[in-house]
């Protein structure tokens, strides 16, 4: 179980990472939080359109994950 639970904790961080990546994609295309998960809504990326609306929960710009 140790596993699977280290597992399901470095898939949370790469999909928290992921997520803000498209958060500042959409940024850089002038598009806010909502439009940018109305559009990937549209296209079927439903978990990150979700997701974008939450609060960020990594910063990407930290270097301290890195030593993790």
């Amino acid at each position: 179980m140790g596993n699977a639970l280290e597992f399901i904790k470095g898939v949370d961080k790469l999909h928290a990472f992921y997520t803000e990546h498209v958060r500042m994609l959409a940024h850089a295309y002038d598009l806010t939080d909502e439009e940018a998960a109305r559009v990937l809504d549209n296209y079927d990326f439903r978990n990150v359109a979700r997701s974008i609306l939450r609060p960020p929960r990594v910063d990407v710009m930290d270097d301290t994950f890195k030593q993790q």
